[in-house]
């Protein structure tokens, strides 16, 4: 046989592969068959009879009633009168549902508008392959989801959530990352992780200008502009009205007779 022993999920599906060799005398048929099978276990050979030399498929199903124990499993061949045989050892682990979000982390600042992005790793660490939903929440709002089609057991996979901060307001937000269990899944208290704490500033498009009384330019250093001229043309219309009237007082002056010496 390809391999002696065998470590197979209850309820799943392996093959091994058999060679059956001619070593003297008159090829006759050969018939393959399997003895020691627990309960709840089908051994099909693909082919099951042929003369040799050949090589047979062996294809071994475990179904949920099959004992979580290990078996040895005797495969014979029997032919012309002869007949010789192999062990497998098999052994059958239970089905095991677990997906992990091993880390997740989020950038520190961003504006208003701007796209984030939100690094996710997920593990499988079940017996199964598995197919689920990557999900990042910003406080209690589904910002982003990824779709995993399959992740086989035992592996680890990094991918990347986008964010569209479009239409959100400035402030900090709480940045998780969660897996909804998957079918059959027991173990949840590692389906999520906090990816970190990220600050949404306002863009500066949108930012009002600073009041009258602020300081530098914009629209408070025009407001003062506008102040200085409107108090210089107070000045001048102030020195004007008091030359019109000191011209008014020498002329009413040069008028007037004036006393005679006596």
């Amino acid at each position: 046989m390809s391999q002696k022993n065998l470590t197979q999920i209850q309820g799943s599906t392996s093959s091994v592969l058999l060679s059956v060799t001619l070593i003297s005398g008159v090829s006759v048929p050969v018939t393959l068959s399997a003895q020691g099978a627990p309960a709840g276990t089908e051994i099909l050979f693909a082919p099951g009879s042929a003369k040799p030399s050949f090589s047979s498929t062996v294809t071994i199903t475990t179904s949920a009633e099959t004992p979580l124990s290990p078996f040895n499993i005797t495969v014979v061949a029997a032919g012309g009168g002869l007949e010789r045989s192999t062990t497998l050892s098999l052994i059958v682990v239970p089905i095991v549902h677990d997906i992990t979000v091993v880390s997740a982390r989020v950038q520190e600042t961003a504006r208003v508008g701007s796209i984030v992005w939100i690094n996710a790793t997920v593990a499988n660490y079940g017996s199964l392959t598995e197919a689920f939903e990557t999900q990042a929440y910003a406080n209690t709002t589904l910002v982003a989801d990824h779709s995993v089609p399959k992740l086989a057991a035992a592996t680890t996979m990094v991918y990347r959530l986008t964010w569209n901060t479009t239409g959100f307001s400035p402030g900090i937000y709480t940045v998780l990352v969660t897996v909804p269990p998957v079918p059959g899944e027991l173990n949840v208290l590692d389906n999520s992780r906090e990816a970190g704490k990220i600050i949404l500033t306002q863009n500066p498009g949108s930012i009002p200008g600073p009041s009258p009384a602020a300081s530098g330019g914009g629209q408070g250093s025009n407001y003062g502009r506008q102040l200085a001229v409107v108090a210089a043309i107070a000045e001048v219309a102030i020195v004007f009205l008091l030359v019109l009237r000191r011209k008014n007082r020498n002329s009413t002056g040069n008028m007037s007779p004036r006393p005679a010496k006596i």
